[in-house]
């Protein structure tokens, strides 16, 4: 559908009586016409019916129509377009002849001081399209508009929604809430109510039910303290004898992160339990630090091998983690971590895990951070916020960018999966935050 809005300056129009029939010059033949191929016109109007709303006696409304031939012959439109009612005017259309695919469109104006006397606050009409469509000759598109009802209350809640974004621990935001009469008769208040599964907010002012006079408002300030990790939201309701807009409402919404500074530190899972990596022909391991092999991960999420929801799987995969690690290592510069293992070469894997949640600035590009690792042993899997990094195998090191994968203004997680399915030993050197060309640490 399309959205038709109204114009500051409204191309001239063909202002018409009831039932009045406008001329309208119609468009040259394009070359080659005359070999078009044999077919049928469609018509087809946008919208189909034009509401102008409520509009002021001292203003005028403009919206667009739009005609567009659907079929696969040309389509020809009459010159002469039938209106009727009073208060409306239309233009004369772009063109008259249109191609298969091809559109055209007018104007139609709605003057409600030109509405005649006796017809209250709503007028309608109608407009006619005439074409050689052998199905639908004639399109008939209602028109539509009135006045504000005088003496009406109004009422106004900003803004209607508010996002206190990402807090750091301890930190308190309050936003207040404006609700206002900007009608010109007293506006009852029957209800005001707050739904929220989120202790973490708090509202203050009057709640009550009452009547604002016109032009009156009252402030309702909401505030928000996180305690947790978790998204928070909730919804302020208002009830009155608005007569279109009975019900306001304004969404509030916050998150809170439970580390200050850039990162919660190195969360490390050690598992020594030996996989087998025999049983899924799939995945068949043939080499040191085959990908294959995170296939077979004890988490669930299964190294994100093949995943349907990235998003679900490397949730677990964190929550895996952070479960068994106990107190992180806080991030002083570059990781290094390794770990004895002792596997029957490429028939089966030991896992460890680095986990860390870490800050990416709202006014920071994410293409500023780098993850990087020295060497390792047999293989390491890097993955962001969901989204596989890439992989690196024994004796290799890697630099992987966050752009497009960070989020700025929110908390990100890094998770790295080590592996090792050759015999002995698993480990990564130097694992490593980079902003901006400089070791993140703290």
């Amino acid at each position: 559908m399309f959205v038709v809005r109204p114009t500051a300056a409204i191309p001239a129009l063909i202002l018409l009586a009831a039932c009045s029939e406008y001329g309208v010059q119609q468009k040259a033949t394009a070359p080659g016409a005359d070999s078009a191929p044999e077919g049928t016109p469609d018509i087809a109007v946008l919208p189909g019916s034009v509401d102008f709303g409520q509009i002021a006696p001292a203003d005028q409304g403009a919206q667009t129509v739009r005609v567009r031939n659907d079929g696969d012959a040309d389509l020809t439109l009459s010159d002469r377009l039938e209106l009727l009612g009073d208060a409306f005017s239309v233009s004369a259309l772009e063109a008259t002849l249109l191609a298969p695919g091809e559109e055209t469109a007018l104007i139609v104006t709605f003057t409600p001081g030109d509405a005649p006397e006796g017809s209250g606050t709503q007028t309608g009409g109608t407009l006619r399209i005439s074409s050689d469509d052998p199905d639908e000759p004639v399109v008939t598109v209602p028109l539509s508009g009135g006045l504000p009802t005088p003496g009406a209350p109004d009422i106004s809640l900003t803004p209607q929604s508010h996002d206190f974004g990402t807090l750091e621990p301890g930190a308190v935001a309050a936003q207040d809430l404006l609700l206002q009469n900007t009608g010109d008769a007293p506006l009852s208040l029957s209800a005001l109510t707050w739904a929220s599964p989120s202790a973490e907010f708090l509202l203050s002012g009057d709640l009550s039910p009452g009547t604002l006079a016109p032009g009156e408002t009252r402030t309702i300030t909401v505030t928000y303290a996180p305690a947790d990790d978790q998204p928070d939201a909730g919804t302020l309701t208002v009830l009155s004898d608005d007569p279109d807009e009975p019900s306001v409402s304004s969404d509030l919404y916050g998150d809170g992160r439970l580390f200050p500074g850039f990162a919660t530190g190195w969360y490390i899972v050690d598992d020594s339990t030996n996989y087998e990596t025999v049983s899924n022909a799939a995945y068949q391991v043939d080499y040191h630090g085959d990908s294959d092999g995170y296939w077979y991960e004890p988490s669930g999420a299964h190294g994100l091998v093949g995943s349907a929801d990235p998003v679900a799987d490397f949730a677990t995969l964190r929550a895996y983690v952070i479960a068994r690690a106990g107190a992180p290592t806080p991030v002083t510069g570059p990781l290094t971590f390794s770990s004895s293992s002792t596997v029957p070469a490429l028939s089966s894997a030991s896992y460890s895990y680095i986990v860390c949640d870490f800050w990416i600035d709202p006014a920071e590009d994410p293409a500023i951070y780098e993850v990087s690792t020295g060497t390792v042993d047999d293989g390491v899997r890097v993955i962001v916020n969901g989204t596989v990094l890439g992989d690196v195998i024994l004796s290799g090191s890697g630099r992987f960018s966050l752009a497009g994968v960070g989020v700025p203004g929110a908390v990100n997680t890094l998770a790295v999966i080590l592996m090792d399915n050759a015999a002995v030993n698993k480990y990564v050197n130097d694992l490593a935050f980079w902003r901006g060309g400089v070791i993140v640490s703290g």
